[in-house]
């Protein structure tokens, strides 16, 4: 079995696309509208996509601790999403010696944290 994708809310898509697009390097897979609500969906280079549900009112992100990234250098990606998309940093740049990773956590546009990790 695999994980397919993960449903999340968000107010807006251009934000959103720009988050996950241009600063993580995602790539949209496929969108569609259903009942009204636009669906898009990102992925990366494995099978699991993210599949985002544009709402007029996001519901307060209880429940999702938080969206797991992988980076290939998590200190200029953290640099580039504080410089260019003004994003806030949750946990600046730390490693962790125990799982030999790298680790930092922003927050996207609709405030859920994403957490950035590089294998060092």
């Amino acid at each position: 079995m695999d994980v397919l994708h993960t449903a999340i809310e968000v107010s807006d898509l251009d934000a959103t696309r720009a988050f996950y697009e241009e600063l993580l390097g995602l790539e949209r897979s496929r969108e569609y509208e259903k009942d009204g609500v636009q669906n898009y969906y990102v992925t990366g280079s494995g099978p699991g996509e993210l599949q985002f549900r544009v709402v007029e009112s996001v519901p307060d992100p209880t429940g999702i601790e938080h969206i797991a990234i992988a980076a290939d250098d998590v200190d200029d990606a953290v640099a580039e999403a504080v410089e260019t998309f003004g994003v806030t940093v949750e946990e600046e740049p730390r490693t962790l010696e125990r799982v030999n990773r790298r680790l930092a956590a922003l927050t996207d546009p609709d405030g859920y944290t994403v957490h950035l990790i590089e294998e060092v």
